[in-house]
């Protein structure tokens, strides 16, 4: 019987341990593999994301209006500059829309 209890958690734990893995079974979603150095104007930047450390190289992912996605190195001044005034415009679109509710 102890050996039934033995087996049954172990079972148990391999499954848990296969669902808690399989979080990046086929890796991540997003990686940047190369940079781009093509300097784009905020206007065209719809949001940006930071990729995620299961990633081999750390990048920010610009959103861009027509859809497409650029990787850009973090550590970049013009990158860092970028993502600035992403967040000021985000931040005053926020104070604007919360101003409307008024």
């Amino acid at each position: 019987m102890r050996i039934h209890c033995i087996f049954i958690a172990c079972l148990a734990l391999f499954a848990l341990y296969s669902v808690a893995n399989s979080e990046y079974a086929n890796g991540p979603d997003k990686c940047c593999f190369s940079y781009s150095n093509m300097r784009i104007p905020v206007k065209q930047i719809v949001g940006y994301q930071t990729t995620v450390p299961a990633c081999i190289n750390k990048g920010i992912i610009f959103l861009l209006e027509s859809g497409h996605e650029m990787c850009a190195d973090p550590n970049e001044r013009w990158v860092q500059r970028l993502k600035k005034l992403v967040d000021a415009r985000t931040l005053t679109d926020i104070e604007v829309s919360s101003g409307d509710s008024n």
